[in-house]
């Protein structure tokens, strides 16, 4: 589902104008804060994230998420969750993404940031400003698949995911000099502006991807699945992943079938790229 634009800004307000100027020439930390509710009272979701950016023209990796972004997830709990390695898939293109969740009848907070948790970043450059759009899908995930000693990729129950979505952008704006300066008059300055959604409306149903079956060279996943050793019950983290990778050792090593098995890992929320092995 496309959601809404997005705009994330670490930068001057204006350039240099000279002595007299400095108010209007703070600097702004501007971030996208997107809010979801989940109205099913009874079904946790997973949600991926999509973040497509306006690749820069020359490449200028302060106009890029690879390496200036932090994400944020909030539901009601413990505390935050930090993110500051968003996917590139595939690398190189303008596409970002990242997995939350949002337990039945919870509403989340999701924020994209300029990465301010890097030691430096309130006193080395200021110069990010990424802008482009932002799309949430519910991927297949892997779930318990009795008799098999393994989980399967389905859809998740529930879907469609029935959600509330509010989505804005907050602005604060920094003192002139700030941390260097920290006597006078500090004033921050925050502003909230509303992000208008594709859908044009607050309550929207997010359809599951349309398939969690793929066929890979002519060979189905669960034909794959029954290939894989068994293992002891009850399976374990580690045997799952085991299982995973049984699956897609036996792949064929064709560019076509890589990409499609990509694909289906980026869905299910696994950050894992696969690619031919080169020789020599």
């Amino acid at each position: 589902m496309e959601v809404s634009t997005f705009e994330i800004l670490y930068r001057p307000l204006t350039p240099p104008l000279g002595a007299g100027t400095e108010a209007i020439a703070r600097r702004v930390l501007q971030g996208y804060f997107l809010t979801v509710s989940n109205l099913d009272e009874d079904n946790d979701f997973v949600f991926r994230i999509e973040f497509r950016i306006s690749l820069p023209n020359p490449a200028n990796p302060s106009r890029t998420l690879d390496g200036n972004a932090l994400f944020i997830s909030d539901v009601a709990g413990p505390g935050n969750v930090f993110n500051t390695s968003l996917v590139n898939s595939p690398v190189g293109s303008n596409r970002f993404t990242t997995t939350f969740s949002v337990p039945a009848g919870a509403t989340a907070l999701v924020v994209l940031l300029p990465n301010i948790t890097a030691c430096n970043f309130f006193t080395g450059p200021d110069d990010i400003e990424v802008r482009g759009n932002v799309s949430l899908i519910l991927p297949c995930t892997f779930q318990p698949n009795p008799p098999l000693p393994f989980p399967q990729l389905q859809t998740q129950p529930g879907a469609p995911a029935r959600v509330l979505l509010n989505a804005e952008h907050r602005a604060t704006y920094l003192p002139q000099g700030w941390p260097t300066i920290v006597a006078g008059d500090l004033d921050f300055d925050q502003t909230g502006t509303a992000v208008a959604l594709a859908s044009g409306q607050a309550l929207n149903e997010i359809e599951s991807v349309p398939s969690c079956f793929l066929t890979l060279s002519d060979i189905g996943l669960p034909d794959l699945a029954e290939r894989v050793p068994t293992v002891p019950q009850p399976i374990s983290p580690v045997d799952e992943a085991a299982a995973l990778m049984a699956s897609l050792a036996r792949l064929d090593p064709q560019k076509r079938t890589l990409d499609a098995a990509s694909r289906m890992l980026e869905d299910a929320g696994i950050p894992i790229r696969l690619e031919r092995t080169k020789k020599g």
